[in-house]
């Protein structure tokens, strides 16, 4: 049996990684020792992410003058920049401290759509054994989702979706994946735990079969709040065309997972070539703008965490309250 089983879950955000992720936990995956707390009205049985990697992750892309939602690629070869080990470290040292002893574990967030070439090596290094769970839900209930938390309009939530969806992909072409979809886990989540556990290779450390009352307590019909068709139609345009026909291959692969990598490029080049046609000028004036936003959030992410201000921080929680009487 397969030791170090580490089980990396990409999807986009708001398509279900959540509730994957919460899943495998009924099922006794590891998912380390502090996770994000639920939020009412966003995920309210749970992120299941790792707080300090997410941090860490946070941290990372504000260095490289970007941020989660950012529309724009990261440059080239970016996980090469010598300011970024010091992140590979942090994130080996979070891997070695909460799960060097873990027969089956999981990492969740969707920044590693675009952060996966960094967390090849983190992995080999700790002889880890992965698979990566490609999650896949229609672009255009993740579109509704994120316009209603986010505010987004439709033509950024899509970049979005195809950014972190190719990204994923093509990262982790190659290496043993699973394609999962979010309709067929919300219909038959034991059978998707099942098919993970076997195209895994892996043996959960509980029995799908001794957890199948919370695996399907966990999954509840109003977990899903948008469905694609009752929002947006399949417009003759070339940005909803595209997710429409990289949606199609997922779920095509989710039966079958080989090949179409054809498809799938095919895809990713109409992507560049439409991310081409944008402004020159004005993509210069939005990376000098999350390079300028970046930097403010550096500077305040090390005041917020240095010793002078958690030191002072009680005092300032007093000052708070008094001022209210």
């Amino acid at each position: 049996m397969k030791e170090n089983n580490a089980l990396i879950i990409l999807g986009m955000h708001r398509s279900g990684t959540s509730l994957l992720t919460g899943l495998l936990s009924q099922v006794g995956v590891k998912m380390g020792k502090r996770l994000y707390a639920p939020q009412k009205g966003v995920n309210e049985k749970g992120f299941w992410e790792h707080e300090d990697i997410v941090d860490t992750h946070d941290e990372l892309l504000l260095n490289l003058g970007s941020q989660w939602d950012d529309l724009l690629p990261l440059r080239d070869r970016w996980w090469k920049d010598q300011a970024i080990q010091p992140f590979i470290a942090r994130l080996d040292k979070l891997v070695r401290r909460d799960f060097s002893d873990a027969y089956a574990w999981a990492l969740k967030d969707p920044r590693m759509c675009r952060l996966l070439p960094l967390w090849i090596p983190i992995l080999e290094a700790r002889q880890a054994q992965p698979t990566f769970i490609c999650m896949n839900r229609n672009p255009f209930e993740v579109v509704a989702s994120l316009q209603k938390r986010d505010g987004f309009s439709k033509e950024k939530a899509l970049v979005l979706w195809l950014s972190h969806s190719l990204s994923a992909e093509f990262h982790s072409r190659g290496l043993p994946r699973v394609f999962v979809d979010f309709d067929q886990i919300v219909k038959n989540p034991v059978e998707v735990l099942s098919k993970i556990e076997r195209e895994a290779n892996l043996v959960f450390p509980l029995s799908i079969k001794e957890a199948k009352e919370n695996i399907n307590d966990f999954v509840s019909p109003d977990l899903r709040h948008h469905k694609a068709d009752e929002l947006l139609k399949h417009e003759d345009e070339a940005l909803p065309s595209m997710a429409h026909e990289l949606h199609r291959i997922f779920l095509e692969m989710t039966v079958e997972n080989n090949g179409r990598y054809e498809l799938i490029d095919n895809v990713a080049a109409d992507f560049a070539a439409y991310r081409k046609k944008w402004n020159v000028e004005l993509l210069e004036q939005i990376r000098n703008l999350n390079q300028e936003h970046a930097d403010y959030r550096i500077k305040f992410f090390r005041i917020y965490t240095s010793w002078s201000w958690l030191l002072a921080k009680p005092f300032w929680l007093i000052e708070k309250v008094l001022r209210k009487y």
